[in-house]
């Protein structure tokens, strides 16, 4: 019936492309989940579907023909156009889950199936992945009774190693396997490694390498979602039918420990069915119950909310010592992007425009503070490890940082002052953490290691900050930081606390740093004069303060090449510290 067609992404956040998609794959009792769909449409500009599939990273899911055209091979085309799209993002082989009807499509191009449920089937058209996981799990498996514990880690708590602990002591070997995603707030490579350090005393346990066949988004998207419904179970289904045919046996592992869920229904019906299921499998399930202190269970959740909260105090407090330089590392990033978002900002880059920047948007922005958040853990890990701060391997690991952000941004010099502040910052919170206990930071503390800390930076000889502090009286940012950020502690944080629940309280204090800072970013740009004329504008904006006023002043930023950089990285750090700085708040 139909000889041509055309197929072609749909953009599902245009509403009616959306309602059109979730009619047609309705028919077939299919949901539009969070994923790229691709529909086989009528040909010549056309818009009736005909057939439809969706791709989440590399797995293809939602295939559905429509009644009258299930003998025009549109699937076999449909499928093939998915699998090229799968190859262009550079996966080394394509997933599918389907429904049992389907499968001879997908058998017909080479896929073996892997896992089923009664409603889906998932499978592969390459075995080779599963094979080579299969094996390096083997490379590890032990003799005697061996356990597995499944875990996300987001982050690593003193839940967890309670858990890991009364598993291992009941097991001659206990394997951890991470869950591998980044959809977590968290990163794989960093659950892996909080995972590892705090298990590290453990004799008779191993940290596992994860993959895309123990609760990914490929087995089991709805953990991911944290959505009950009625394709749930099929997922679990499909995971644990991998799990019982490949990962435990491939261990040697007997049994399977879970954590009690309390809290998480999606969590709880995911234990249920591994009660259900493993044991007639030859799998136990050992069902322990979680950690709790007066009366709440410690959980990932938990500290996320404190995060969420800018609280280092309650987020430490809930976890084990070797995570928490992942906690300020976190809380760094989130300072730079909370600035970064916030919107609008006079003559800086935001989520409305690019302010007085012909080089960098809010993209390369994002990406910039994405490639530097690792390195900024290995400071908050190396001070927090070290007996005191080691300032010859903080510049290294700064250098490593530029070079990589610059490799990044393609030569932009995004966060250069950030990284140089924000360093110090992290530096100077870690090793205190380690030394007086998260609860017992303060300002004086701080302010004295940031100042001797600072005081061993060579002056850089290269910079545009450098060049305005040859030139003029302005304060540089090693001279500021050599002062312990006064203004910060005295003025700049007083007032971003008084403000906690004003809206604009982000743009206000903004707008009291640049009406306090001498900002070498402006003076560079334009001239001493003009910096001045920022700081009167900018007490004056403060004092009657108005959204339509801040947006005036970016556009006349924006004409005039007015960029106040050096006003966001101290905006950034006072966010820090407000999270960093125990408060009267913190439960």
């Amino acid at each position: 019936m139909y000889t041509d067609f055309d197929i072609h992404e749909v953009p599902l956040r245009f509403p009616p492309a959306r309602k059109k998609v979730e009619e047609f794959l309705g028919d077939s009792d299919l949901r539009v989940d969070d994923m790229d769909y691709y529909a086989v449409v009528t040909p010549m500009g056309g818009d009736e579907i005909l057939a439809a599939g969706g791709l989440l990273n590399d797995t293809i899911r939602c295939v559905a023909v429509r009644q009258d055209c299930r003998d025009e091979h549109l699937a076999n085309r449909l499928v093939s156009h998915l699998i090229m799209m799968v190859g262009r993002r550079g996966y080394p082989s394509v997933k599918v889950i389907t429904k049992p009807r389907n499968a001879n499509i997908f058998h017909s191009m080479a896929f073996e199936t892997i896992g089923r449920s009664n409603k889906a089937v998932f499978m592969e058209n390459s075995m080779e992945p599963l094979s080579r996981y299969c094996q390096y799990l083997r490379s590890l498996r032990t003799e005697g009774r061996c356990g597995i514990i499944v875990i996300n880690a987001n982050p690593f708590t003193r839940g967890h190693r309670y858990l890991i602990e009364k598993a291992a002591s009941e097991v001659n070997h206990l394997f951890i396997i991470p869950v591998k995603e980044e959809r977590s707030a968290f990163s794989y490579m960093e659950r892996k490694e909080m995972i590892e350090k705090g298990t590290r005393d453990l004799k008779n346990v191993t940290v596992c390498r994860g993959s895309a066949y123990t609760v990914s988004s490929s087995t089991f998207p709805s953990y991911f979602i944290k959505r009950l419904s009625d394709v749930t179970d099929s997922q679990i289904q499909i995971d644990l039918d991998i799990f019982s045919h490949f990962i435990a046996p491939s261990l040697n592992a007997s049994v399977r420990f879970v954590g009690s869920e309390p809290t998480d229904p999606l969590t709880n019906r995911y234990n249920e069915m591994m009660e259900q299921m493993l044991p007639g499998k030859g799998i136990e399930v050992r069902c322990i119950e979680r950690k709790a202190e007066d009366g709440a269970v410690i959980s990932a959740s938990r500290v996320r909310e404190a995060l969420q909260r800018r609280s280092l105090t309650t987020a430490a407090s809930l976890v084990v010592d070797s995570t928490v330089p992942y906690l300020i590392s976190f809380l760094a990033k989130s300072a730079l992007q909370e600035e970064l978002d916030t919107t609008p900002k006079p003559g800086l880059v935001d989520k409305d425009n690019n302010g007085a920047h012909n080089d960098m948007d809010h993209t390369l922005m994002t990406r910039s503070i994405q490639t530097l958040h690792p390195f900024l853990t290995r400071f908050a890990e190396m001070c927090f490890n070290n007996t005191e701060p080691k300032m010859d391997l903080l510049r290294q690991v700064g250098c490593e940082a530029e070079r990589a952000m610059l490799q990044a941004t393609k030569g932009v010099n995004t966060h250069r002052g950030a990284l140089f502040c924000m360093g110090l910052a992290i530096a100077a919170t870690a090793y205190l953490a380690r030394t007086k206990g998260v609860q017992n930071i303060d300002i004086d503390s701080l302010r004295r290691v940031i100042s001797s800390l600072a005081s061993h930076v060579p002056p850089a000889s290269r910079t545009h900050g450098n060049y305005v502090c040859r030139n003029t009286s302005a304060r540089g940012a090693r001279s500021v930081a050599m002062g312990g950020y006064a203004d910060l502690f005295e003025s700049w944080l007083p007032f971003l606390r008084k403000n906690k629940t004003d809206q604009w309280r982000n743009h206000k204090t903004l707008l009291l740093i640049m009406s306090m800072l001498d900002d070498t970013n402006i003076i560079y740009r334009t001239n001493s004069a003009t910096a001045q004329e920022v700081k009167r504008q900018s007490a004056q904006l403060l004092e009657n303060f108005t959204l339509r006023g801040l947006r005036a002043m970016d556009e006349q930023f924006i004409r005039k090449w007015i960029s106040p950089g050096g006003s966001a990285d101290m905006l950034s750090l006072t966010l820090f510290f407000d999270a960093v700085l125990p408060r009267d708040d913190n439960n």
